[in-house]
């Protein structure tokens, strides 16, 4: 599809640009239902933006009911839009527009508060004035200080088994993944905890690979796999593998020859109890790959990831890694470096996870509130989103997208998650403490009026 957009308007948004425009198509018929819309992957290479942008518009065209996203396929055209919409004025589309994001609970920015933006600024302003340093490229493997401080602060913070020459810093998880999939060659099936991580599947498939979940494998077919999995938070509102479950999945993998990629995202962000330890260090630092992020211990424009390989996989990169260009910024490396071993990274997780586990309370209080008893409001151990269960007979896509109409966005909960109540998510980040009530106001409307 050939895809013209203008990004040079400094007044608006870019995935509202790539939201209105997929919206446009869908109403005015161009893109008629069950049409497969291009995936993040390719629509980001196609429009020369970020694939979190790009996701982002797909989230809020799914939360309005324009698509719907298909586990293990991708994002397809509903029936609610593509008719009786497409006489829809010039003027009820600007207005809807600029409805849809005035309080925005399904995106998955940072709460402003969390964050020392000052402090940062220091870090980064020293690293830019190491000239000599930032005339060469960076280290493909990530910068030396860096991976050194890394290996400690895992070691003390997760029980990460490590040394540097084990760990590959990258712009992201999914930079890491592809650099990853070619060294697992020997291996032709990945399976899937989570579900709903549909990036890091198609990444999977596009090196050749066979995607499942991992319900879907007797222990026969999980002989020689690979599993991917996020045990610090098993679902999107917080749930997590407990120290038992580990011990018996490390034992089945060990027995099966299955390959665990441990990604440990949110696994800092535990507000009722201690942080479980991580899989990897509960293996001794065998069979497992530990994957980790600071998108979310910092800002989710950092992007800034990293891996720690097996030991046989580490020999594999020694032999190639050369190879590899380094995607994460040379500045942001050294600043982050220093910032670690500042004690900076500690202090910032406990001032994040103080205010997150404040504003993640506060929601479920303003949900009961408000809702009565219409609705149940579950916080989850980890992460950021808090789970709504509203009682009626509108589906979670509806409820979704009558909030949307109302300037309220949500992420709905896929119907087949087994549950007869509609369910939806609620991001405690993504807007302020004191708009809750407010934003939660307009969804009771939205619902039951």
């Amino acid at each position: 599809m050939a895809v013209e957009l203008n990004f040079e308007n400094p007044g608006e948004r870019r995935y509202l640009q790539v939201y209105q425009y997929y919206k446009d198509l869908i109403c005015e018929g161009s893109l008629a239902a069950g049409t497969k819309l291009p995936s993040i992957r390719k629509c980001s290479l196609q429009l020369q933006i970020s694939r979190t942008t790009v996701e982002a518009a797909y989230m809020l065209l799914a939360a309005e009911g324009y698509i719907v996203s298909r586990p293990q396929s991708g994002y397809y055209v509903t029936e609610f839009y593509s008719k009786g919409c497409r006489d829809m004025s010039k003027k009820e589309k600007k207005d809807v527009k600029e409805q849809s994001v005035r309080f925005d609970f399904a995106s998955s920015t940072a709460d402003r508060d969390s964050f020392q933006f000052n402090l940062w600024r220091r870090y980064v302003k020293s690293a830019l004035r190491q000239d000599e340093r930032l005339l060469s490229y960076g280290e493909p493997q990530g910068e030396r200080d860096l991976r050194e401080a890394l290996s400690s602060y895992l070691e003390r913070r997760r029980n990460v088994v490590c040394t540097p020459d084990r760990i590959v810093v990258g712009a992201g998880v999914q930079s890491l993944l592809h650099i990853l999939c070619p060294m697992l060659s020997g291996r032709k099936q990945a399976y899937f905890y989570n579900a709903g991580f549909r990036q890091g599947r198609q990444i999977f498939e596009d090196h050749g690979f066979r995607t499942d979940d991992i319900q879907n494998a007797g222990l026969k077919e999980r002989r020689g796999s690979i599993c991917y999995l996020t045990p610090s938070q098993m679902t999107v509102w917080g749930e997590v593998m407990h120290v038992g479950r580990r011990m018996e999945l490390l034992r089945e993998a060990a027995k099966e020859n299955m390959l665990l990629i441990e990604d440990d995202y949110n696994s800092e962000f535990r507000y009722y109890s201690r942080p479980t330890p991580s899989l990897q260090g509960l293996s001794g630092g065998t069979g497992v790959v530990y994957l980790g992020t600071f998108s979310r211990l910092l800002l989710p424009s950092i992007r800034m990831s990293y891996m720690v390989l097996t030991p046989e996989l580490a020999d594999v990169y020694r032999a190639r890694g050369r190879y590899y260009n380094q995607t994460a910024s040379k500045a942001e490396q050294i600043a982050l470096c220093q910032f670690i071993r500042d004690g900076h990274l500690e202090s910032q997780i406990r001032k994040a996870k103080k205010i997150y586990a404040a504003k993640a309370r506060l929601l479920g209080d303003t949900i009961e509130r408000i809702f009565g008893e219409r609705a149940v409001s579950h916080l989850g151990e980890a992460g950021f989103l808090v789970l709504m269960e509203i009682k009626t007979d509108k589906s979670a896509a509806e409820i979704a997208r009558l909030a949307a109409k109302s300037g309220v966005a949500v992420r709905p909960v896929e119907e087949d998650c087994g549950s007869r109540v509609p369910r939806i998510l609620l991001s405690c980040a993504s807007i302020g403490a004191d708009d809750y009530e407010e934003a939660l106001g307009t969804l009771y409307r939205a619902v039951f009026t």
